[in-house]
């Protein structure tokens, strides 16, 4: 079997006359955690469902194994509970549904969710809602992870509580991760590498790689944190400026 969880070359896609991606190349290993980076509409979020076959690219290639999305919005279902919301991917699989609640109720415990368990996605907060979005996208067992600004929505500390709980599951079990997000310290904790993309139509303008050790063990004030924080920054700044019109 490839050890890549995701190979794409030359990938072009575009809405009407409207390109998104320009011959994008973008790999993740077995086990490796990507982030892209890159100004808002570039089209990270189309990257995201091309990976995952949501949609057919209208050139290049994109070759994934079976991959789950959390995509911005919350998409929940509103006849569901937020336990059975989380164990939706489970009892797709084929998971007995005592089984899979029991597991779900768990995720939920974990990230402080617990006593809401029984509650409809419209009784929650947004930043309720976002954290159940993110469990269901863990709970499925799948290769790839595609996490689309998974804790945005999120306080400082629930984002870091999350964060560490995300690094220490993907420690327990290894998977692939292709995770879009804003926050250039958050893509430094935790990835492998950070890709960086243009404005649209996006092409990948840098690649950065994160020596700091496991991301569960990284933190903000780590030397190769600072180090690749200000390189990514940089690096989104140039691709920014040459992105601009004259």
């Amino acid at each position: 079997m490839s050890t890549a969880a995701l190979t794409a070359r030359g990938l072009r896609h575009a809405f009407g006359p409207l390109p998104v991606l320009d011959g994008i190349d973008l790999d993740v290993a077995d086990g490796e955690v990507v982030a892209l980076v890159g100004p808002s509409g570039c089209g990270k979020s189309t990257l995201l469902e091309l990976a995952c076959g949501l949609q057919q690219p209208d050139g290049g290639s994109i070759d994934a194994r079976p991959a789950g999305l959390m995509p911005q919005r919350d998409l929940l279902l509103p006849w569901l509970d937020a336990r059975d919301n989380v164990a939706l991917p489970l009892r797709v699989a084929g998971t007995a549904r005592r089984e899979a609640r029991a597991t779900a109720q768990g995720l939920l415990d974990h990230v402080g969710l617990g006593a809401f368990a029984r509650s409809a996605p419209d009784a929650l907060s947004g930043g309720m809602r976002q954290r159940v979005s993110f469990l269901r996208a863990v709970a499925g067992d799948r290769d790839l992870l595609c996490l689309d600004e998974p804790f945005g929505a999120l306080d400082a500390i629930t984002r870091e509580a999350l964060r560490h709980w995300l690094a220490d599951r993907l420690a327990e079990r290894s998977r692939s991760v292709l995770l879009v997000t804003h926050d250039v310290e958050e893509a430094a904790l935790l990835a492998e590498r950070v890709v960086v993309l243009s404005p649209r139509p996006a092409r990948v303008t840098a690649t950065v790689a994160i020596d700091a050790g496991p991301a569960r063990d990284r933190t903000a004030t780590d030397a190769a944190i600072v180090a690749a924080r200000r390189t990514i920054h940089e690096a989104l700044q140039t691709a920014i400026a040459a992105g601009a019109p004259a």
